[in-house]
């Protein structure tokens, strides 16, 4: 599964800090931009976490085991308005640094655009993940999202998707 797919199906390629808590902001044709506080404490904690525990990513990609598959990182930008969290996808790891590709618009960030493929800032991680056959490992953001939803949102994500998301 192309990691594309995965993002639109997670609903949350971007998270904007320091706006109206939940909002959720439609796009045609794009997919839907979670906004959230940038003081939503449950959100700061899976980005600690999730930067606390990068090692793992860091093992698995280095690891060339092919049942790990569709690495990507989600990376912090700076906005007039605080930061633009997007995934970036294709992540490759090679001279102890992250290079990956802009896989989504940008809606407030100039410092990237979608395509792009960027060299990864480690101080601006906020969330890894990649699957392990159909497991998701990590996506720390993501399980604060889910853990949104209502049942049959999670269900009917999860059966579109086929995934399974590891529990912690």
């Amino acid at each position: 599964m192309k990691i594309k797919i995965l993002i639109y199906i997670l609903l949350n390629l971007i998270i904007i800090g320091c706006q109206k808590k939940d909002e959720v902001v439609k796009r045609e044709n794009e997919p839907d931009v979670h906004v959230l506080e940038g003081e939503d404490i449950e959100m700061n904690k899976a980005i600690e976490k999730a930067q606390k525990t990068l090692y793992k990513f860091k093992e698995a990609i280095k690891s060339q085991n092919p049942n790990l598959y569709n690495f990507a990182l989600k990376e912090r930008f700076n906005t007039d308005k605080g930061g633009e969290h997007i995934w970036i996808s294709e992540v490759q790891y090679f001279d102890n640094k992250f290079y990956g590709i802009v896989d989504d618009k940008p809606i407030s960030t100039t410092e990237v655009k979608f395509g792009d493929t960027i060299e990864i800032n480690y101080e601006n991680i906020s969330d890894w993940m990649y699957f392990d056959k159909n497991i998701v490992k990590g996506a720390y953001t993501t399980k604060v999202l889910r853990k949104r939803m209502t049942q049959k949102e999670r269900e009917d994500m999860d059966k579109k998707s086929g995934m399974i998301f590891e529990n912690e």
